[in-house]
């Protein structure tokens, strides 16, 4: 059993904790509880669409919140990692998945023309994906316990990315369009670019191109390849993996956007 540990006490002063609130009942409270919020609150915008210059001022604060927060964070675990002989961790280097939202944000809300709709075009895509993944897999829980300010982190990160990426699609300040798939994977390749050689040359996993960690089936496909006399090809297939996605993401939010527009045509007729 684990005990007698602070709020913000870091994950290896945390005696004999290894994980059990992963399968625990505070990630399945968490998972149920973000869904409904998430469902909800998407209703509410769909039908009470907040103007333009609103969504941008959201977008704005969002960049600054979630730039401040891996700020602290990383701060945060990086004195005790230093502190306790273990020394810097390369991991919390902004190359995951998760931390292009970051870039995304800045891009939506302070960008103009095309910079502005790649930022979009990962929000609504990669964002989604990428905060969905670990609310349902919460991968934090794997070495904080539930009631942790590393557990908490993770928890308001990935529903706001969640969030934001909804916000965009159900209030139609975003459009679903097939180039949304070309300007997603724009941004997403220039992290890319970053991160698969450091993953070779250092044996890491961000955005999962070298072991696909935690990705449900794929992670076990992954084992398989990089046993065989093409481990490389890992990184291709994690690739096309993103561009499925992002396509698939797309492609529900076109049949939304029909559903919706039938619906408001005949609420329209009705009222005539």
């Amino acid at each position: 059993m684990f005990s007698g540990y602070g709020f913000f006490d870091y994950k290896y002063n945390i005696p004999g904790y290894a994980g059990q609130d992963y399968q625990g009942m505070g990630r399945y409270l968490y998972m149920g509880v973000s869904l409904a919020l998430l469902l909800g609150l998407s209703l509410f915008f769909a039908f009470r669409k907040p103007e333009k210059e609103k969504i941008v001022w959201y977008l704005r604060i969002a960049a600054i919140a979630f730039t401040a927060s891996y700020i602290i964070k990383t701060t945060w675990e990086s004195y005790f990692d230093i502190a306790t002989g273990r020394g810097f961790n390369w991991g919390l280097l902004p190359l995951d998945t998760c931390s292009i939202v970051m870039p995304a944000c800045f891009l939506a809300g302070f960008g103009k023309g095309k910079f502005k709709e790649i930022g979009e075009a990962w929000l609504v895509t990669g964002g989604i994906v990428g905060g969905l993944s670990n609310l349902l897999f919460l991968q934090a829980l794997k070495y904080y316990p539930f009631f942790t300010f590393g557990a908490f982190y993770s928890m308001l990160w990935h529903f706001f990315m969640v969030f934001t990426g909804l916000f965009l699609w159900v209030t139609r300040y975003v459009k679903p369009r097939w180039i949304i798939i070309v300007y997603a994977m724009i941004l997403h390749t220039a992290v890319s670019l970053i991160a698969i050689p450091l993953n070779y040359a250092y044996d890491w996993d961000f955005m999962l191109y070298r072991y696909a960690g935690g990705i449900p089936l794929f992670e076990g496909i992954a084992d398989r390849i990089r046993a065989g006399r093409a481990p490389w090809l890992v990184t291709p297939m994690v690739y096309g993996l993103y561009i499925a996605i992002f396509a698939c993401l797309t492609a529900l939010a076109k049949g939304d956007g029909a559903l919706m527009g039938a619906i408001q045509k005949k609420k329209e007729s009705t009222e005539e």
